[in-house]
């Protein structure tokens, strides 16, 4: 039995109202760290996987504190990884013309997924669309806008029951050669839960020749302020780095930017952040992951940098995911939270197993775990799994569980989801 909409339908009622009685009672925006997801449930059992038993034994043990006589009690080995587990099937039917689809739960269990379509002669829509059967089937709920610019990277973000904020960059391009000629990350605001929107706010604007990419939105602690990470370029794109801006009042105004990356001189960008807890200390954190051209411009992998005060500072670089290969990339990673912050997943682009085509073209999305934080180091998976096949591009993550995130993409033109699990 595959995940579409059929098998949804024909499974036992029993199995439908239990589903159906998680989605309508989710965790709220406000629900802390501790708090886990509730798990998404599947629309068919994963497929049986070996696992490592004695790794796994390893790390539940040592979880609990049971020394093995390899190290001693103040040895900061990390801990064994788990499996991670892929569903072969799709979880909702790629039926969906579009690109950079990217997925926001609301308060009332209901998902929201973003994406752009293309109208005729060019014309980009950010379109929404909403799941009411935990992301089976996903129904048009309304458009943000249209515009024959440059007009992309749609992120969304619930403010509160029935509010949503849409962030998006915005480029005016030239008439004849079709170059931004103004630069924008845009905002807009939705007071029915996504079916319609007004503008709000450009939380960023400026002139070329450098421009400005791929926003993220989270909230802060105590859901008072909304963070706006956004890609800045510098010296004519040879160098980007990570900026944010703040607003304490619903997204109608800004503060900043501060510069989060950059001090490298490299190409950061496509960041995402998520939460995790420190293993030894309990003290919540932050997460971000983002592309870079640590070994040689133009050739992307992938870092991350954490932060102990919400944001506010980030350090302890550290590398996830190098591609095999000469002159061979990882790059448009995010990520999700897995068991309340002990563990996370990232999913990215990568072509090391293609033919050496042009960057991004070819490429799959492949994933990678990272496991018991501990003092600003993250124990990150050696092998990357496969998550969707040759000809994917731009995933998203949404932790949709204890331990389960539904990862999104762009599959030769349509969109599809799969379910990624770990046994924490």
């Amino acid at each position: 039995m595959t995940w579409s909409a059929v098998s949804f339908c024909t499974e036992s009622v029993t199995n439908n109202k239990s589903r159906l009685a998680l989605f309508a009672n989710p965790p709220s925006p406000s629900t802390p760290l501790s708090r886990p997801h509730r798990r998404l449930h599947c629309c068919s059992s994963f497929p049986s996987v070996n696992f490592a038993l004695v790794s796994m034994a390893h790390y539940l043990l040592s979880k609990l504190g049971v020394d093995f006589g390899e190290r001693d009690n103040s040895s900061n080995d990390p801990p064994a990884l788990p499996q991670l587990q892929i569903s072969p099937d799709d979880h909702f039917p790629p039926s969906t013309q579009g690109t950079y689809p990217r997925l926001c739960q609301l308060s009332d269990g209901s998902l929201l997924k973003s994406y752009t379509a293309f109208g005729p002669e060019g014309e980009r829509i950010l379109t929404v669309s909403r799941s009411t059967d935990q992301a089976c089937s996903f129904h048009h709920l309304g458009e943000i806008t249209r515009s024959h610019g440059d007009c992309d990277n749609c992120f969304l973000l619930e403010l509160r029951p029935g509010i949503v904020l849409a962030t998006f960059r915005n480029h005016d391009l030239h008439p004849e050669h079709n170059k931004p000629t103004w630069f924008r990350i845009t905002v807009c605001r939705s007071e029915d839960g996504g079916r319609t929107w007004e503008y709000l706010s450009q939380a960023v604007e400026k002139g070329t020749p450098d421009g400005v990419w791929e926003p993220f939105m989270r909230m802060g602690v105590g859901r008072q302020e909304v963070q706006l990470y956004y890609s800045a370029e510098g010296e004519q794109g040879q160098r980007q780095d990570t900026m944010v801006v703040v607003s304490s009042d619903g997204g109608e105004n800004w503060l900043g930017p501060r510069t989060v990356t950059g001090e490298e001189g490299l190409r950061d960008g496509m960041i995402g952040v998520t939460e995790m807890r420190d293993r030894v200390t309990g003290q919540e954190a932050l997460v971000m992951v983002m592309e870079t051209t640590r070994y040689g411009p133009g050739r992307f992998n992938i870092e991350a940098v954490i932060s102990y005060d919400e944001g506010l500072s980030w350090g302890s670089r550290q590398g996830v995911y190098k591609p095999n290969g000469e002159n061979r990339n990882a790059g448009s990673p995010q990520i999700g939270s897995l068991a309340g912050g002990e563990g996370v997943v990232v999913v990215f682009m990568t072509d090391e197993d293609g033919d050496g085509g042009v960057w991004p073209a070819g490429a799959t999305i492949k994933a990678v775990v990272g496991i018991g934080l501990e003092n600003g180091r993250v124990n990150w998976s050696q092998k990357a799994e496969v998550v969707f096949e040759e000809g994917s591009s731009w995933p998203g993550i949404l932790a949709v569980g204890h331990a389960e995130v539904l990862a999104v993409c762009e599959r030769k033109s349509k969109i599809g989801g799969r379910l990624l699990r770990l046994d924490l």
